[in-house]
């Protein structure tokens, strides 16, 4: 887990450079500053906690962001200039530092509790002190308490030490265990070391005082050990070398005002106890660092023993709630057992009430079944006398003629038309070689009482799947018979119809043109000789197919469109059916013809 840690830190590293790099160039330095009445500086910060994070709500807080905050407030009060804070997370401790160090320009700071080292005084500029500067070492909690150095290091042989990468920390721990071979483990964040070292039986490191005091009020168990604590010159702020912002900054921070803010925050986010006993200098005197040390040991006991009293009302109020689960419990079985015994007599009750609902909507289902179909049966008994009437119109015009070969050859033909006929009038479905065998008998019929009036043409897409089915009868004979009365015979030059099929996967469609006058002439005609429709039977055909797709949603499609020449002339209609061979997926049909 570590590794991955340290490969994710290093992928980003430069790109994380990158951006402070970019943020840092909006900086100003005081000579700016002074110049403009005004300007901008940027920090950056990288998280610990008191000394700078983001609370619960996203905010930034703590005694380095108050402080900072609080020296901005003062050139204010102080210059009467307004500058502009931007903060700046760096993402780790060490993109703070190498930031600052190797920055070009001067309005720039970083914040993330900075030791004042020797070697680093070398590369960054430091904010005097505005506190003091304490590593102390802490061990597992199951350790004892050593009361000397001997017996320390006589065992820190079979420990595991934890620090934090390129700190003072690290410095402390690299003192202590000089000449002596044991395993580190180098971590990113204080408090990650102290809850290692509370994991591990036999860890031990070095943390800052106050983060050590913050992390007994977290809760985390570790033990202060009373040897190797290590003071440096103070706590500060960093900011470049090349940096023109040295006299203020000393200005500021060597204030009373900064020390009395410095120990407000302390107070503010350690408690009033703690900040003072952490601000104020234990003296040099053997006595007066003794007093110091106890009373810091009796703030420690005093946190460890309101953490244990925590732990006690905890494990009581755990436990009381764990009795009235308990009770709860026992309550909700017995309820439940009753409901379950009314449940389980309600249940048999609505079983025999759903097989008897079943068995009715089955009934009802194979009604309603038995009346479309019936439906279906009266709508094509209700067209089928329509084909006659028409057939017998023709053959008593012929004989009137007094044409007696013709009328011959015209009832030969009526008579196998009204076979076909019958033998479709009980099918639901035709196949393909059926419906063309039909519409031929048809045009011939009528192409025998128009005499010159018209002719046909009926092509099939050589590409037909064999054997096609599925076409409801007498659908294309409305459209068929349309294109003659109403398109055709309203011409006075003789006329063509033609009619394709074809397949489109999974669609039969049928094409049914012709070279007539159109819809609108013939719309126009028909309004003058309403009282003597020639295709009464219209309403009924579009009930039909409307039936049918009912049971098959989109079975039958119907989309009619006007043929126009150069001028915008009519010239002719195109009817285009598509039948549903194996698939539901269709719109509702459309009638406009």
């Amino acid at each position: 887990m570590i590794r991955f840690k340290l490969c994710v830190f290093f992928l980003f590293l430069p790109f994380t450079f990158c951006a402070l790099e970019a943020s840092a160039q909006s900086t100003d330095s005081w000579q700016q500053v002074r110049q403009n009445k005004g300007g901008t500086i940027t920090a950056l910060w990288y998280d610990i906690d008191p000394f700078i994070f983001n609370d619960k709500n996203g905010n930034l807080q703590g005694v380095e962001y108050e402080l900072m905050e609080s020296f901005v407030k003062w050139i204010k009060e102080k210059y009467g200039y307004e500058v502009s804070l931007k903060w700046k997370n760096a993402s780790s401790f060490e993109n703070i530092y190498a930031e600052i160090k190797d920055a070009r320009v001067s309005g720039l700071f970083g914040w993330s509790f900075f030791s004042i080292t020797p070697a680093r005084q070398k590369e960054v500029r430091f904010t005097p002190p505005y506190m003091p500067d304490m590593n102390v070492l802490v061990t597992n909690d199951a350790m004892p308490l050593y009361n000397d150095k001997t017996r320390f290091l006589d065992t820190i042989s079979s420990l595991e030490g934890y620090t934090m990468r390129h700190t003072a920390m690290e410095e402390d721990l690299g003192m202590l265990t000089k000449g002596i071979d044991i395993p580190i483990s180098r971590q990113y964040d204080d408090y990650e070391i102290l809850k290692r070292i509370s994991e591990e039986k036999n860890a031990f490191g070095y943390v800052p005082l106050t983060v050590y005091v913050v992390s007994l009020q977290k809760g985390i168990k570790v033990k202060r050990q009373h040897l190797f604590a290590t003071e440096r010159e103070g706590l500060s702020g960093i900011f470049p070398r090349n940096s023109d912002w040295q006299p203020v900054v000393d200005e500021f921070f060597h204030g009373f005002e900064c020390k009395r803010i410095a120990s407000r925050l302390l107070s503010k986010y350690l408690g009033a106890e703690i900040g003072k006993i952490i601000m104020e200098d234990p003296g040099t005197s053997p006595d007066d660092q003794r007093s110091a040390e106890l009373e810091l040991l009796m703030k420690e006991r005093e946190i460890v023993s309101q953490r244990l009293v925590n732990t006690l009302l905890t494990a009581e109020q755990d436990k009381m709630l764990r009795n009235i689960s308990i009770l709860v419990v026992v309550i909700v079985i017995i309820i439940a057992a009753l409901l379950y015994n009314r449940y389980r007599i309600k249940t048999e009750l609505s079983k025999l009430l759903l097989q008897r609902n079943a068995l009715i909507r089955k009934q009802n289902r194979d009604i309603e079944l038995i009346n479309r179909k019936l439906h279906m049966r009266v709508l094509q008994a209700q067209i089928n006398p329509h084909f006659v009437f028409n057939s017998l119109n023709d053959l008593q015009y012929f004989i009137n003629k007094g044409d007696t070969s013709v009328s011959l050859s015209y009832v030969s033909r009526f008579s196998r038309f009204m076979r076909e006929l019958l033998s479709q009038a009980n099918d639901p479905e035709i196949s393909l070689m059926q419906e063309e065998k039909f519409l031929r008998l048809y045009l011939d019929l009528e192409k025998m009482r128009f005499t010159g009036k018209f002719d046909y043409v009926i092509g099939i897409d050589p590409d037909l799947p064999s054997g096609l089915s599925g076409i409801p009868p007498l659908i294309l004979y409305h459209f068929a018979e349309n294109a003659l009365y109403h398109g055709i015979l309203n011409n006075d030059t003789a006329g063509e119809i033609r009619i394709t099929f074809s397949y489109e996967n999974p669609y039969l469609v049928c094409v049914i043109e012709d070279n007539g006058c159109g819809r609108v002439k013939a719309k126009a005609l028909n309004d003058k000789r309403a009282l003597n429709e020639s295709t009464p039977y219209k309403k009924l055909l579009e009930e039909r197919i409307g039936v049918l797709n009912e049971e098959t949603p989109g079975r039958i499609t119907v989309h009619v469109e006007d043929l126009m020449g150069q001028d915008d002339d009519p010239e002719g209609t195109r009817v285009v059916v598509r039948f549903l061979v194996n698939s539901s997926m269709q719109n509702s049909a459309v009638f406009e013809y």
